[in-house]
Order: structure tokens, then C-alpha cells, then sequence
């Protein structure tokens, strides 16, 4: 009794953050991969996965209006329209800075003001002209979503809920 009393005290664990029998084998140790790492159990050799085809991350919903600008300049609407609050042009602003600067310019000026404009057979237009002062929010969500002429999309880029506050940074800077 006292060799089975002492087995039992000896095989438990103290530390209970970490269970002491492990009941699946390498469950517990499974190999890890680092983003842009080698992995040579993987086709190309390259760690990063892309996603099953038609998953979407939690709280992702699809854009309506792939398409058509003129679909979507009628059916959607800035729901922070006319909101300057800094909080809003601050987030604007930031995501502006980070995705836009390099081609628009840092005041929306585009042309030979940008970064990387020097280096473009087509130079990026100023955010500032007429023309797109007269789109609506809406085509410029669409243009921001979707692309246009060289511009690809930024859908990725931008997280939906930042996209209108970024429409609304553009909306001060043409002020």
C-alpha cells in the first residue's frame, strides 16, 4: 500500500499548467512555422497559407457592388457624412498616410508632389480637382474598394470600417 500511495503522489504533477499525461501523442508539441518562413512539408516551400476558397474572416462582409460605380454611388451611403470629429479624421488620416501618401501626396495634391510619382509614366491625379471633388462619398469608397485605371484595390488594405473615415480625411483635405 505504501509503494502504490507513493507512485500515485509521485507520477502527479504539481504544476497545474500543464497536464501530466498526454493522452493523444504530439498533441501538446505540435511543429510550429513562423510567417515567411521555410516549410518544406508545404507546396512552394513557403509557410504562409492562402485561405480555403469562399471563407471570409469573422465580421468580413462581402462588398455589394464589385462592379459597378454607378450601382454603388446610388445605393451606399457615409454614415459619418459631415462627421469632422477628430477622432474620425485622425483614423482617416492614419490610414491615409499609410496607403495613400506614396501616390496622392500627403496633402492630396498627386502628380509630381508624390514619393513614387517620379518614377510613373502616368502620374496619380490630385484628389484636390474638380473631378473628384464632384464624386460623391459613395465613388470614392467604390475607388478606395475597388480600384481604378492604375489605382488597384485597397479593400485589403483598409478595413471596412475605416474606408468612410478615410472618404471624410479626403473630404478635409479638399477643404
Amino acid at each position: 500500500s505504501i509503494a502504490l500511495i507513493s507512485s500515485v503522489l509521485f507520477s502527479c504533477n504539481m504544476d497545474k499548467s500543464q497536464p501530466n499525461v498526454e493522452l493523444i501523442q504530439d498533441m501538446m508539441s505540435t511543429a510550429s512555422v513562423k510567417p515567411q518562413e521555410y516549410d518544406e512539408s508545404s507546396p512552394n516551400h513557403i509557410s504562409s497559407r492562402v485561405p480555403p476558397e469562399h471563407t471570409n474572416p469573422i465580421g468580413f462582409e462581402n462588398y455589394k457592388y464589385p462592379t459597378n460605380i454607378d450601382e454603388a454611388s446610388k445605393n451606399l451611403k457615409n454614415p459619418l457624412a459631415q462627421n469632422f470629429a477628430q477622432d474620425v479624421l485622425m483614423t482617416g488620416q492614419r490610414y491615409y498616410e499609410i496607403n495613400c501618401t506614396v501616390c496622392h501626396g500627403a496633402k492630396g495634391e498627386g502628380g509630381e508632389k508624390s514619393s513614387v510619382s517620379t518614377f510613373m509614366a502616368l502620374k496619380p491625379p490630385s484628389l484636390l480637382l474638380d473631378k473628384v471633388r464632384n464624386w460623391n462619398d459613395a465613388q470614392i469608397y467604390h475607388t478606395i474598394t475597388m480600384g481604378q485605371g492604375l489605382m488597384g484595390p485597397y479593400a485589403s488594405h483598409i478595413p471596412q470600417k475605416y474606408r468612410w473615415q478615410v472618404v471624410n480625411y479626403i473630404r478635409h483635405l479638399q477643404k
